[in-house]
C-alpha cells in the first residue's frame, strides 16, 4: 500500500496513493503505514478519497490511527470519502466519531481553527 505525506500549512496530510479496500487482509498495514507517516504530528489530516471500502477490520485500524493522534495530544480530520464509505460510516456511527470534512484544504482549514 502506498502512502504519500505532505505539510500543508502546517498540518500533516496523508493520503492513500492508490485504490484500495481496507479489510481483515490489509488493515493491519494501513495502520502501521499511516502510523508511520503520522509521526507524532499533533494535526493530521488522512485522505481516504482511493478507499473504496473498511470492513471491521478497518473500521478499528481506523480507531487505532485516532487513538494514537489522541495520545499526542493531537487532532485527525478525515478527508475524501466515497459515497459508499459514507454510508457505511453513517450505518456504524462514525460520522459522529470522526470529523470528516469535504476535501483537504478545508480539512486543513478546520485544523487550523481550533
Amino acid at each position: 500500500m502506498r502512502i504519500e505525506r505532505h505539510v500543508s500549512d502546517g498540518v500533516t496530510v496523508v493520503s492513500i496513493a492508490e485504490p484500495t479496500e481496507i479489510d481483515a487482509a490489509t488493515a493491519d498495514s494501513f495502520k502501521e503505514a499511516v502510523a508511520a507517516a503520522i509521526d507524532d504530528s499533533p494535526k493530521v489530516v488522512l485522505d481516504i478519497s482511493l478507499i473504496e471500502f473498511f470492513d471491521s477490520a478497518g473500521m478499528g485500524a481506523l480507531l487505532g490511527i485516532q487513538k494514537r493522534v489522541a495520545q499526542a495530544e493531537g487532532r485527525l480530520v478525515l478527508t475524501g470519502q466515497s459515497r459508499a464509505v459514507r454510508e457505511v460510516f453513517q450505518m456504524v456511527g462514525f460520522d459522529l466519531v470522526f470529523d470528516v470534512q469535504p476535501d483537504v484544504p478545508l480539512a486543513v482549514a478546520a485544523l487550523n481553527e481550533s
